[in-house]
Order: C-alpha cells, then sequence, then structure tokens
C-alpha cells in the first residue's frame, strides 16, 4: 500500500526507524520448520479467509499432505482468486514475495518453494526476522506451564515479557477446575475465599517473573456485559460445585454470577499488583463468530467501576470503531490497542488513525500488536502493513493542514514505541 499525500514516502521511511512494540503474541515456542508450502502460505489468519470461501471438505484436503501439490492446487487456486485482496492475503503476498521471491501465488511457485520453506524453530532466524522488522519486545499471551513461571524456569520466545492470561481463574465450573488452576502452588483449596488468595499467589509470582499485564480473551465464550452479583451469590454457586466432585455448573445461568464476580476480584488484584489488563474485544478467530457480544461498549461497567485500572482494548474494536473512541475519550483509564486489527482492516485501521488523531489524546493510541501464535514470517509483514496505516493516514492529515510532518513523526513514534513502553512500563 502506499499513500498518495506528498509528504507519505518521507513518512513511511521515518516509521520504518522507529522501534516497535509488539503489544500482543501468542508465539509460546519457536516454530518448527515449514514442511509444505500450502500450508506455509495457509497458516495464520489467512487461513480463516479460506474457509470463509471453501467447503468444508476442500478445506480439509488443503490441509491433507497426503495428498499431493498438484492435487490440492485447484482448491486453492480457486479460493485466491475469491480471497487474494483482503488484509490477511496482503499478508500472504507479503511473505511470497518476502521469504520466497515469489511474486504470484501458482502451482509453479509452490513447486520451488518446496526446497526453501523457513525453519522457524531456529533461534537464529526467528530472532533475525523480529531484527529486521525492528520491533524491540513482544508482549506474550502464552497460557504457560504455571509452575515453570513459579520456578523462574519458564523460556520465552525471544524478545518476550510475558502477560498473565486470566480467563482460565474465573471461568470455573467444577471442582476438577479450581484444583487444577492452583495445584502449581501444591495447594488445595476448598472455600471461595482460599482460591482468591490462591489465585492472588500466582499472580505474584507471575509479576515477579516479569509479567507486564493480564490478559483476557473471554469474548470467545461470553459476553463482555460483566454484571456486580454479590459475593453470596457466588459463593452460593462455588460451593455447590465444590462439595460434589461430580457437579458441573453450566453457563451462563449457573456460573455467569460467579464468573462476573471474580472477574471483579481479579480487576482489583491488577490494581494491587499496578498491572495493566488487555482485554479483547471485536473480531474473534476463525469464523461463525457472535461478534455482538464482543463489542467493546459492553465493558462500560467494568470501565466505571474499576477506575483505577488501566484497560487496554484490543483489535480497534473491529467494526465498532464509534464505541470504542467514545470509551477511549471519556475514560482516563481506557487506550485503544490496533493489535491485529491492522490485517483485520486496513483500511477501517487508516480512517480509524485520522479519526482517532482527532478527536482522542493521541498518547493514549498503541498502533502495533502481531497477533499470530509463532508465524514470525507473518509478524514482519503485519509490521510493515502497520507502519505504512500510520504513515498513510498522518500524511493524509498532513496534507490538510491538521498537523506538521515534525508533528506527525512524534505522533508516528508514539503509536509504534512510546506509547506503549510508558503505559506497560517497560523501561525500553
Amino acid at each position: 500500500m502506499k499513500g498518495q499525500a506528498k509528504c507519505y514516502e518521507e513518512l513511511r521511511e521515518y516509521c520504518e526507524t522507529v522501534p516497535l512494540v509488539d503489544c500482543h503474541d501468542h508465539s509460546v515456542n519457536l516454530e518448527p520448520k515449514y514442511k509444505d508450502p500450502i500450508l506455509a502460505l495457509k497458516s495464520g489468519y489467512f487461513n480463516s479467509d479460506i474457509h470463509s470461501v471453501t467447503s468444508e471438505d476442500d478445506f480439509r484436503k488443503l490441509d491433507n499432505t497426503d495428498l499431493s501439490l498438484e492435487k490440492r492446487w485447484p482448491i486453492l487456486e480457486k479460493a485466491w482468486k475469491k480471497t487474494c485482496h483482503t488484509g490477511y492475503a496482503q499478508v500472504t503476498r507479503r511473505v511470497l514475495k518476502k521469504f520466497y521471491g515469489e511474486d504470484e501465488l501458482t502451482l509453479a511457485a509452490l513447486k520451488r518453494m518446496q526446497g526453501r520453506l523457513l525453519d522457524l524453530s531456529d533461534e537464529k532466524t526467528f530472532d533475525g526476522i523480529l531484527e529486521e522488522a525492528n520491533i524491540a519486545v513482544r508482549l506474550e499471551d502464552v497460557w504457560p506451564n504455571v509452575g515453570k513461571v513459579i520456578r523462574g524456569t519458564l523460556k520465552l520466545t525471544p524478545r518476550s515479557r510475558l502477560v498473565i492470561s486470566l480467563p482460565r481463574y474465573h471461568k470455573i465450573c467444577n471442582y476438577e477446575d479450581v484444583q487444577a488452576n492452583v495445584a502449581p502452588l501444591g495447594n488445595i483449596v476448598d472455600s471461595l475465599d482460599a482460591y482468591l488468595e490462591t489465585c492472588r499467589e500466582i499472580f505474584k509470582a507471575h509479576k515477579k517473573f516479569g509479567a507486564v499485564a493480564f490478559k483476557d480473551q473471554s469474548a470467545y465464550d461470553r459476553t463482555l456485559d460483566y454484571g456486580n452479583p454479590t459475593r453470596t451469590e457466588a459463593e452460593t454457586i462455588f460451593n455447590w460445585f465444590m462439595e460434589d466432585p461430580r457437579r458441573k455448573a453450566a453457563y451462563p445461568n449457573q456460573t455467569k454470577p460467579l464468573d462476573d464476580y471474580l472477574f471483579h476480584e481479579f480487576m482489583r488484584m491488577a490494581r494491587d499488583l499496578n498491572l495493566p489488563v488487555q482485554i479483547h474485544t471485536g473480531h474473534m478467530a476463525g469464523i461463525r463468530n457472535d461478534i455482538v457480544k464482543a463489542n467493546a461498549i459492553l465493558l462500560t461497567k467494568v470501565i466505571e467501576l474499576h477506575r483505577d485500572v488501566r484497560f487496554d482494548l484490543f483489535h480497534a474494536n473491529w467494526p465498532y470503531s464509534g464505541e470504542l473512541l467514545f470509551l477511549c475519550k471519556n475514560y482516563p483509564n481506557v487506550t485503544i490497542d490496533f493489535c491485529w486489527a491492522n490485517i483485520i482492516d486496513p483500511v477501517y485501521c487508516q480512517n480509524m488513525f485520522k479519526q482517532a488523531l482527532s478527536c482522542v489524546p493521541h498518547g493514549k493510541i498503541h498502533g502495533y500488536g502481531s497477533d499470530f501464535v509463532g508465524c514470525v514470517d507473518r509478524t514482519w509483514a503485519h509490521a510493515q502493513i502497520a507502519r505504512e496505516n500510520i504513515a498513510i493516514a498522518l500524511s493524509d492529515m498532513v496534507d490538510i493542514d491538521y498537523l506538521s510532518l515534525d508533528e506527525a513523526k512524534e505522533v508516528a513514534h508514539r503509536w509504534l514505541f512510546t506509547n506503549a513502553n510508558n503505559f506497560y512500563r517497560l523501561g525500553l
């Protein structure tokens, strides 16, 4: 992508020099070496676009490496012709060009790739791609072995800082869930008080390890409309399934009061630990999701109640930009994070960057997060697109004399690095 404003090229070049804070990623381990060119190109989020235009039978065939490239190519070719202009496809195009020297996705290109597939299990290769993307640090939600966190032996991928994955601790519905969550401390709990105290100790151990935030992606499983139930309501549910390990409570009628109560208690722990809270809002991975339950506006009551908790609301709340701009403008404890969104919908982000500049303080915007599981080749491509989106948006604003080029560079630096560095207290 290329902006039309007179200063676009200069601003784009400047953005390339700014180190990135990758606000959100899921790289659990160094990824294994790619073994199949189709899987190397369709993995990551582009897989969802393919799924949305392909029959279930054909979609399964694409993943079947027992079938030859020749047999699978017609399926991929048909899907590519229908999807090749999405933001996800832009990532695939750039990976194809950058790492394999191919301008077009063809059967011949796939065959040439076969002997040159990336080995992302090699730490030097993995870190080298991050270096080329000029990514200084990555905030990782990797659902770790909590015992290793407590012992300080967890190994993260290069340039990573840990975040605390929260949903498992409030989405409890039976005795086994409770005991599994507290087991890393060697505890067995039999009361709500004991459970909360053990969770606090686990979170403190994460912070001691170096965790810089909490992360909650519960929107995949429930609405973001958290109620404010009483302790008695929550404890009644907790005691009901704790007194008989064979019982299991069902969401929403049985567990929502407990889920909501625990979430609020964990927000208070975030306040006490002085850690911000990342919350998944807007679009969800995969297909056939219910977007209504993930709208950030549903968090208004949470934001109002927990005024001493800093909330970083993710994915630019796609497609609900207005609601998120409202929240960020109205509430001192809310920031907007464009992680993932830059490739969900590049044009949405370009427009929202411009609108955000004109209606919310520019110190409350975090411009980039890769949000992949491994796929560091795609992380590089995503970083390129994020820089372009910001350069396009800000150069357009320079062209209409909304701000000067020097001011645009200062804003770009904030959006790519400074704001997140300060918000997460990374000390870079």
